[in-house]
C-alpha cells in the first residue's frame, strides 16, 4: 500500500494529539469561539428534508516551500433532523503519529440562543487504527475519538481543529482540498492558503462560483475564497462523480510527473536486483510450470505472486512508499502492492522482458494536473508487449494477467521508467462485450407441473472476478450446501413452490486463473405448474423474470424528483456488461402457453431485449441486458425514465398454459 494522506477542511491527520487552546494561528481563524456564528443560524422550517445545516466552515492552510504546512478548521453546523443529532454526537479525526501534530482548539454545543449546552467533550479517547485480519495493513495512523453530550435538534455543534506537518515524507510535496459547497446548505465557507511570498502554488479550481483575492504582507502571500449560502447538492440516482456542481480547490507545488516518478526510483531502484537466492527460487517455478513461451512465464510469475505472496503492508515510516527487496519478500511469502509489483518487475526484467511498476489511485480519480504523490496510493506493474503496455495488479489474486478491477480502469497512472522518468497514461478499459455473463437453465415439465433441469452459468471478464475468489478454496460440504440453497433462492424465488432444490454442483478451481470460469447444477421443483380456478399456469423462475421490479423502483424514485442536475454516468444504471439469460422448457405433448409480448429498449446507456418463442414443445424465452459507459447531461434523464418504463413493464410471475385436449 502507498499511503496517501489528503486534507480536506472535514477531515485532518495529525500526530502527537492534544487537547489546547491558544495554539500559534496560522490563519484569521479566531483563537477562542464566538457566538457570532449564530447569527448565520437558521429556521428549522426553512431546512426541511436536510438533517443539518452547515452554518460556517473555514479552513486555512498555510505551507512552506519546504512541504511543511499547518492547516487550521473551523466548523459549526446546525442540527435540524433528531436523526442526525446520533451521528453529529460522535466526531473522529485519523491523524499518523510520527510527523505530525493534531490540536483540539475547542468543541461546543450549544442552543441557537447562544446556552452553551456543553464546553468540552464528554469522552476523548485516541487509539490505533487496527490492521484487518483480511489483507492487514500496518500503519502509524491514530484516531481521536470524540463523544458529545447535548447534542439534539436545534442544537449548534461547534469545532476547531487544527494539524501540523513537520516532515513531509517527500520534500516540498503536499496536497489541499477544499469545497465551498456539499451535500447540505452551507451558510459561509471561508477557504485561505497561505504561501511565502515568493512561493508559486499549482492551483487546480473546478466550477467556482466565485473569484479568489489575493493580497500580499509581511513576506507572505495569502488567497482568499468566500461563498454565502450555497444550497445543498441533493444525491441523485445514477449520478456521475465529476459533474459542473460541485465547486472545489486543489492545491499542490508546482512540478512535473518525472520529479514524483525520480522520486519513487531512487527509493526502489535497487530493489529490483535479484540474489542468487531469488533468482534461483523465480526459475524453479518457471520451469515447475512447464512454461514454454514468453507469454506462459508472465503467467507463471504473475500466478505465483499474486496466490503464493499473502498480501501484508507495513506503511511504517518510509515503508509507506518504498517497497522492500525480493529476498524479504520471497523468505516471508509476504508483501503488499508495492513489493508484490517490485518482486514481479524484477523477475520478469530477470528474463528480459521490459517491465516497469505502476503508480495509481485506487480510492479516487487522480488529477492529472496537480503532480503529487499524494494523489497515489496503489501500485501495479505494466509489461512492454511490442508498441503496448499490459497492465496487472498483483494485489488482485483472482484476477487474471492482463486485466484490471473496473474500480480503476480509465483513470490516470504513471509509469515509472526504469531511467526514473514519468510516462502518464490511462489504464485501459475492457470493453462491454468482454464482460460477459451468462445462464442456460434447460428443464423437462411433466404432465403432473414437476420439472427438472439443469443449470450452466458461464462468465468471462469482470463477471468472473468474485466468483473465481469464492472458489480459490475447495467447497467442503457446509459451504456446498450453503452455495447450494443461494442458488436456490437467485434461481426460483418465492413464486416456485414445491421443494424447488439445487444439487449435483459441478464448480471450477478459482485459482487456476486459465480455467473457464464455469459453473452448472441440477435443478428441480415439484411444483412449477399449478392450478389456480380453473387454469394451469406456469411459475416463472426468478432468475428468468429479470431486474424489472428493481428498473420500476428506480422509475418510482426519479419520478418522485424535480429537475435533474448531476449529470449521469451510464455504467450506474446498467452494468458494462453483457448478460444473457435463456430459459428452455420441454413442455408435455400437446401443451402450450401463452406468449407474453416480446421487449426491446435501446438508449444511451444500454439495451434491453426479451423474446418469447414456442416451436412444438419448446419453450423459449431469450433475455439479454447490456450496458454501456459514458458521461452524459441532466437533460438525457427523459430517455432513461422511457427506457425504465418499457422495461419495467417486462415483468411476468407465471404464463398461461393450455394442456392436450382429451380425444
Amino acid at each position: 500500500m502507498l499511503r496517501s494522506l489528503a486534507l480536506s477542511a472535514l477531515l485532518c491527520a495529525g500526530a502527537r494529539a492534544s487537547w489546547a487552546q491558544g495554539a500559534t494561528p496560522a490563519s484569521p481563524l479566531p483563537l477562542v469561539p464566538s457566538d457570532s456564528v449564530l447569527r448565520l443560524a437558521v429556521d428549522p422550517a426553512r431546512a426541511v428534508g436536510q438533517p443539518f445545516v452547515v452554518l460556517l466552515q473555514e479552513s486555512s492552510f498555510r505551507v512552506e516551500a519546504d512541504g511543511r504546512w499547518q492547516q487550521r478548521n473551523r466548523r459549526a453546523v446546525q442540527v435540524v433532523d433528531e436523526n442526525a443529532a446520533r451521528g453529529l454526537a460522535e466526531q473522529a479525526f485519523a491523524f499518523a503519529s510520527s510527523h505530525q501534530t493534531l490540536t483540539i482548539e475547542w468543541v461546543r454545543v450549544l442552543r441557537t440562543t447562544g446556552v452553551v449546552v456543553a464546553d468540552k467533550p464528554a469522552q476523548m479517547q485516541d487509539a490505533d487504527v487496527p490492521a484487518a485480519m483480511a489483507n492487514p495493513i500496518y500503519q502509524d495512523q491514530r484516531v481521536r475519538r470524540l463523544s458529545l453530550s447535548g447534542v439534539t435538534a436545534g442544537t449548534v455543534v461547534d469545532i476547531a481543529w487544527s494539524v501540523r506537518e513537520s516532515a513531509p515524507q517527500r520534500p516540498g510535496d503536499f496536497l489541499f482540498r477544499a469545497g465551498l459547497n456539499g451535500p447540505t446548505s452551507i451558510r459561509r465557507s471561508i477557504i485561505e492558503l497561505d504561501v511565502p511570498e515568493g512561493y508559486a502554488p499549482n492551483i487546480v479550481e473546478r466550477n467556482l462560483t466565485v473569484q479568489r483575492r489575493d493580497d500580499i504582507a509581511n513576506g507572505r502571500r495569502r488567497y482568499l475564497w468566500t461563498a454565502s449560502d450555497q444550497p445543498g447538492i441533493r444525491g441523485e440516482p445514477f449520478a456521475a462523480d465529476s459533474n459542473g456542481v460541485v465547486q472545489t480547490i486543489t492545491v499542490g507545488p508546482r512540478g512535473t510527473w518525472t520529479e514524483i516518478a525520480s522520486w519513487y526510483h531512487a527509493l526502489s531502484k535497487d530493489r529490483y536486483a535479484l540474489s542468487v537466492s531469488a533468482a534461483a527460487r523465480i526459475d524453479s517455478l518457471v520451469r515447475a510450470s512447464g512454461a514454454r513461451t514468453k507469454l506462459d512465464t508472465i503467467r507463471a510469475v504473475h500466478r505465483f505472486v499474486a496466490q503464493d505472496i499473502r498480501y501484508l503492508s507495513v506503511a511504517l515510516g518510509m515503508g509507506s512508499y518504498q517497497p522492500r527487496t525480493p529476498d524479504e519478500v520471497l523468505s516471508t511469502a509476504l508483501g503488499d502492492c508495492k513489493d508484490k509489483a517490485t518482486l514481479f518487475v524484477a523477475a520478469l526484467r530477470r528474463y528480459r522482458l521490459a517491465a516497469s511498476p505502476v503508480l495509481l489511485s485506487l480510492s479516487q480519480r487522480p488529477d492529472p494536473n496537480v503532480p503529487t504523490v499524494f494523489q497515489f496510493n496503489h501500485a501495479i506493474a505494466a509489461v512492454r508487449d511490442g508498441a503496448h503496455w499490459v497492465y496487472t495488479d498483483l494485489t488482485a489474486e483472482s484476477i487474471p494477467y492482463g486485466e484490471l478491477p473496473d474500480a480503476y480502469q480509465g483513470s490516470f497512472a504513471i509509469i515509472i521508467g526504469d531511467d526514473g522518468a514519468a510516462q502518464r497514461v490511462t489504464l485501459p478499459v475492457r470493453p462491454t462485450e468482454r464482460n460477459v455473463s451468462s445462464l442456460q437453465l434447460t428443464m423437462q415439465l411433466g404432465p403432473d407441473g414437476r420439472a427438472v433441469g439443469r443449470a450452466v452459468e458461464r462468465a468471462d471478464g469482470s463477471p468472473t472476478y468474485g466468483l473465481r475468489l469464492g472458489l480459490s478454496t475447495p467447497l467442503d460440504s457446509t459451504r456446498r450446501a450453503v452455495f447450494s440453497r443461494s442458488l436456490t433462492q437467485r434461481i426460483f424465488g418465492a413464486e416456485v413452490t414445491g421443494n424447488p432444490r439445487v444439487d449435483s454442483l459441478v464448480v471450477f478451481n478459482g485459482r487456476d486463473l486459465s480455467a473457464p470460469a464455469q459453473i452448472s447444477y441440477s435443478v428441480s421443483a415439484d411444483e412449477l405448474v399449478r392450478t389456480i380456478g380453473t387454469s394451469k399456469v406456469l411459475a416463472v423462475p426468478s432468475v428468468v423474470r429479470g431486474p424489472a421490479r428493481s428498473f420500476r423502483t428506480a422509475l418510482r424514485e426519479l419520478e418522485s424528483r424535480g429537475p435533474r442536475q448531476l449529470p449521469i454516468d451510464a455504467s450506474r444504471i446498467l452494468a458494462p456488461i453483457a448478460n444473457v439469460t435463456e430459459w428452455i422448457v420441454t413442455l408435455p405433448p400437446g401443451w402450450t402457453v401463452e406468449l407474453p409480448a416480446n421487449v426491446s429498449a435501446t438508449s444511451f446507456f444500454g439495451s434491453y431485449s426479451s423474446t418469447w418463442t414456442q416451436t412444438g414443445r419448446e419453450l423459449r424465452q431469450v433475455r439479454r441486458l447490456q450496458g454501456q459507459r459514458g458521461i452524459f447531461g441532466p437533460e438525457r434523464i427523459a430517455e432513461v425514465l422511457v427506457w425504465l418504463r418499457t422495461v419495467g413493464a417486462d415483468d411476468q410471475d407465471f404464463l398461461t398454459v393450455k394442456p392436450a385436449t382429451a380425444p
